[in-house]
């Protein structure tokens, strides 16, 4: 059994908080990967000294990475001491998992030309977003999980949009220093009102930080991953047939029909879910089949719904990605909704039996602090669900 990855779910449906004695600890502690907020903000405490970090790693056998998403309620606690170091502890204090921190590149930590632009991700992903910005939140259609808007304006310290050559530049400063640490490259942003070129922009990003890959010989060992909204003209997709070793994602977010008008609203108006589900056909047969994702998020709707749909875009040739749901202080949902862990664990339960059966390629390689795809893929979930709440 791996305990970690069943224990990765019981921490995203209650949240982390974070001890008074962790916080003290974290304050005087160099070189870890602090909370960057580019896009999201799933921190709705106002207690904790310092700002905690973004992800940990669960310790043990099958160590997986998970969000310290703090929800201002005890449930699981981050706590440390000078004898068992940071561990996570039940709120019944019967039951502690020891954990360990993300150490933060130096070309990013040191660096303010490159920290400004991107950051480390789940430990191993060199993360851009561009632009800071969705029209969406222009008549308030945004994505109900979305807090991009309000994200942006409490942290403006970093780029509000990104060029090529900002991109390139960063990846190939940051890939010459730390060549084993990042095994792909993530491009992800709001949304323009002009779709083509929005996603024209998106694909110029892609294209950067893919030269700069095979500049340094790395092409095959380091992927890009891009998740955008598709364009109107399908076929600007073509642009990125030739980019080696990318990953593109278009995402439905739920499946059920009626549930994605209330969760997408925009999208549901402006693009439609048929719509997108065409243009995830079109891009599994540009970029091949399973290097073509798109997610849904668990909790949204019911694990029977997420699972639905999961199984068909696996049959279609299109990879899931199952994230679960973190509630952003910025969200128009916030803490409305919350999956159980009974809930994530048959999501995940059922994930698995997809992987078992579908060459599926999780979008994230180990670094999917909100996802259950990696530990499918490495067969993680295949034992019975343990008791945890």
């Amino acid at each position: 059994m791996s305990a970690e990855a069943w224990l990765k779910l019981a921490l995203l449906s209650n949240g982390i908080s974070v001890s008074p004695e962790f916080s003290a600890w974290f304050a005087d502690t160099a070189g870890y990967v602090r909370r960057r907020n580019f896009y999201n903000s799933p921190n709705w405490s106002s207690t904790d000294d310092v700002t905690p970090p973004q992800e940990l790693l669960l310790a043990g056998d099958r160590p997986v990475i998970v969000a310290v998403n703090n929800y201002g309620r005890p449930a699981w606690r981050l706590s440390w001491s000078a004898e068992s170091g940071p561990v996570v502890v039940s709120q019944d204090g019967d039951r502690s998992h020891p954990v360990e921190l993300i150490s933060d590149l130096a070309a990013v930590r040191t660096d303010n030309a490159i920290s400004r632009l991107c950051n480390l991700y789940g430990g191993s992903a060199l993360a851009f977003f561009s632009p800071r910005a969705c029209y969406f939140f222009a008549d308030g259609t945004e994505c109900g999980f979305c807090s991009l808007n309000g994200t942006a304006r409490e942290n403006d310290e970093f780029a509000a949009r990104l060029t090529a050559v900002d991109v390139g530049d960063a990846v190939k400063a940051v890939v010459a220093e730390h060549p084993d640490e990042v095994n792909q490259i993530m491009i992800v942003g709001g949304n323009e009102r002009d779709l083509n070129r929005g996603f024209r922009n998106q694909v110029k990003l892609v294209r950067a930080a893919s030269l700069s890959l095979e500049q340094a010989g790395l092409a095959d060992k380091i992927s890009v991953h891009l998740v955008a909204m598709p364009p109107r003209d399908l076929s600007i997709i073509h642009e990125l047939e030739d980019v080696p070793n990318v990953h593109v994602g278009f995402n439905l977010e739920v499946w059920d029909a009626r549930r994605f008008s209330e969760v997408a609203p925009g999208k549901h108006a402006d693009y439609t879910q048929s719509e997108i589900l065409k243009a995830l056909e079109y891009l599994r047969d540009v970029v091949g089949h399973y290097r073509a994702h798109s997610i849904l998020i668990a909790g949204l709707e019911t694990p029977h719904s997420t699972l639905a749909g999961a199984a068909a875009l696996a049959s279609s040739g299109i990879s899931p990605i199952i994230n679960a749901y973190h509630s952003d202080r910025h969200s128009s949902l916030g803490l409305s909704i919350r999956p159980t862990y009974r809930q994530l664990a048959e999501v995940a339960a059922g994930l698995q039996e997809l992987h078992d059966t579908y060459p599926i390629k999780p979008y994230w390689k180990g670094c999917g602090r909100n996802a259950l795809d990696y530990e499918a893929a490495n067969g993680m979930f295949r034992s019975a669900a343990p008791e945890l709440n």
